[in-house]
């Protein structure tokens, strides 16, 4: 498989979690139609998601370096996939907060392992792979925030989190298996 691959594959994974911070507003009033809470608390969980996506990033850089960018970005998958799934089903401010900060988590490890895969194949074009990826990350949201907002006019916000959360998870899980160093 050729280096072009990866860097196709390290985009799509970071378009994939562009919804998590990108859609987040589309949530909110629903989530307080829904629950009765107020707008300070839920906008606390997005707090705590940006918390763990931006400050785990050193963490993920070691996690990357040990299990490689396969098993690391498999694992990521998973955590993002589950945390933003469940959120549709966090009945108490507690469960959200957790949900939304293992889903920033992934994000982070997807960001992080993203990033690195594309550069370490891509030392002559560094500008070019890392300015692809980042475009990844804006593209998600060009992509996906339409067809959330669709979602919950037509289904609910908790079965839009579901979908969503279920669908990137797989994708990204799938393009984490052509990911080597």
């Amino acid at each position: 498989m050729n280096r072009w691959m990866r860097l196709i594959a390290s985009v799509i994974a970071m378009a994939m979690i562009a919804n998590l911070q990108y859609s987040w507003a589309l949530f909110v009033k629903p989530i307080m139609g829904a629950t009765h809470w107020k707008l300070s608390d839920v906008q606390l969980g997005f707090t705590l998601f940006i918390f763990f996506e931006t400050w785990m990033m050193p963490l993920a850089g070691w996690f990357m370096d040990r299990l490689g960018p396969r098993i690391f970005m498999s694992v990521a998958a998973i955590l993002c996939g589950v945390g933003w799934a469940g959120l549709g089903w966090a009945h108490t401010l507690t469960e959200l907060y957790l949900l939304y900060s293992l889903a920033g988590f992934g994000a982070a490890l997807i960001y992080c392992g993203s990033t690195v895969v594309g550069l370490k194949w891509f030392p002559d074009k560094l500008g070019l792979s890392s300015g692809l990826i980042a475009a990844g990350f804006g593209s998600g949201a060009a992509l996906f925030v339409p067809l959330i907002a669709y979602i919950i006019r037509v289904e609910n916000y908790r079965a839009t989190f579901l979908y969503t959360g279920i669908g990137q998870a797989i994708i990204t899980l799938c393009v984490s298996q052509i990911l080597v160093n």
